[in-house]
């Protein structure tokens, strides 16, 4: 299902979200959004209407930070913060200052900096993906939720933009980023995103993308993202890394490499990023790996836009996960598919010969009706819309405990729709029961 894609069409969906919501008339901030949160930095971005220079004051500090990075938008402008010298596990508050320094809006906005890599930390995040609605009450699930951070594994909006010019992108993410949920959900939690189809570009995107270049421009600017060491440029990928506490994630962007003749999800040089993450983690000391991929893992090879249409190069880092003793170290976060499912590794082995068994959590959708995907999934799926074509609101919750000898790892796929996230999914599919799930990593 696409959404409109004309540049009109999107225009007024912004008109409408403001209309719908007058509040968001007043504000001087249309948004903030916190990501890249280490132990040490952080990096902000916002849409700010006000036209006099603006800077960022945190916690206590009298210094406004000036922003590394402005540029216009539909409405006001693009202001881009990086916030270094932080200390670790510590609450930030931070507002906006005009030239005067005084504070330009009232809205108490925070972030929380990570522990100190390589310690055991205690601590929760939300995950999911597929926006198709705007406002989902899943933001406000997984604030009550205590999430300390939200990661979104693809389709943050659904305009399929073929255009490649880069004001089209930030009207998009615009649109969803001043959605009241999302809005109130990113003033406390930091958002880490990497995209998938949607997102990227036309529905089932790849390197062709006539609006790759736009894109991948709009991402760097836009969203508060890890280091991109990959390559420079504007061509270049934008995988990530980052860890928390003994945690190591690691985000591969599955799209703007892609190659569907060669049948190659990522280019030579993300698979061999890749690779050398794994093993530096595996070296470093950290126990357990997650992996964002934004498409399914699982289910047998088939012609599909997910790693079934790539199986020989699903077996290559299969194969290599085996060979290079991280079986049990990595598990996969996905997206994609709009359902919320769970697998211990039973269904998603594809090392030749097997012994390559992969967690896998399938969580969303955020909001978009139904779909199941790869398969089958040892802890159930739970994807059926109804009534017919309804939005599903569900999202996944990871509870991670470490007390220094082994990690204790806790799934569950949450039921969004009433903004609290208190009801575990039941299965409809594959497994009875709750999709729940939890494993300990020595």
């Amino acid at each position: 299902m696409n959404a409109p894609s004309s540049r009109l069409c999107r225009v007024l969906l912004l008109v409408l979200v403001v209309a719908v919501c007058p509040d968001l008339q007043a504000e001087s901030v249309g948004w903030s959004w916190a990501g890249a949160i280490t132990e040490k930095s952080a990096v902000v971005t916002a849409r700010i209407e006000a036209t006099a220079p603006v800077g960022i004051r945190i916690g206590n500090s009298t210094t406004p930070i000036k922003p590394a990075l402005t540029a216009p938008m539909q409405a006001g402008a693009l202001h881009r913060f990086v916030v270094a010298g932080l200390k670790p596990d510590t609450v930030y508050p931070y507002s906006f200052v005009g030239a005067n320094g005084a504070p330009v809006d009232k809205e108490p906005r925070s972030f929380r900096t990570f522990p100190v890599p390589g310690k055991p930390a205690n601590f929760r995040f939300a995950v999911a993906s597929c926006a198709m609605g705007m406002n989902s009450p899943v933001f406000a699930a997984a604030a009550h939720q205590g999430a300390r951070f939200f990661v979104h594994t693809g389709d943050f909006h659904y305009f399929n933009i073929a255009e490649n010019r880069v004001e089209v992108f930030r009207t998009a993410y615009d649109v969803h980023l001043s959605s009241p949920r999302l809005r109130t959900m990113l003033a406390a939690i930091p958002l880490i995103y990497q995209w998938d189809d949607h997102d990227f570009g036309p529905n089932d995107s790849n390197k062709n993308s006539p609006s790759s270049e736009a894109s991948l421009r709009n991402y760097r600017e836009l969203v508060p993202h890890y280091p991109l060491t990959i390559a420079a440029g504007a061509t270049a990928p934008v995988d990530q890394a980052f860890t928390v506490g003994r945690v190591r994630f690691i985000l591969s962007d599955l799209r703007s490499q892609r190659d569907p003749a060669a049948l190659r999800m990522m280019g030579s040089a993300q698979d061999a990023w890749l690779r050398a993450q794994l093993l530096a983690a595996r070296d470093d000391g950290s126990p357990l790996i997650f992996w964002v991929t934004s498409v399914p893992w699982n289910g047998p090879a088939t012609k599909a836009d997910r790693w079934q249409g790539y199986p020989a190069h699903r077996a290559e880092i299969a194969n290599f996960i085996k060979a290079n003793g991280l079986a049990g170290k990595v598990v996969i976060l996905s997206g994609d598919a709009h359902m919320t499912a769970i697998d211990d590794g039973s269904h998603s082995d594809f090392a030749t010969g097997r012994g390559a068994p992969i967690r896998v959590f399938q969580a969303g959708p955020i909001a978009n009706v139904g779909s199941y995907k790869g398969g089958p999934y040892s802890h159930g799926a739970r994807y059926k819309s109804e009534p017919k074509k309804k939005h599903l609101n569900q999202f996944g919750m990871v509870n991670i405990e470490d007390d220094g000898k082994r990690i204790h790892v806790t799934w569950s796929g949450r039921q969004g729709a009433d903004g609290l996230g208190d009801e575990v999914l039941l299965s409809e599919r594959d497994a009875e029961g709750p999709i729940q799930f939890e494993f300990t990593v020595p």
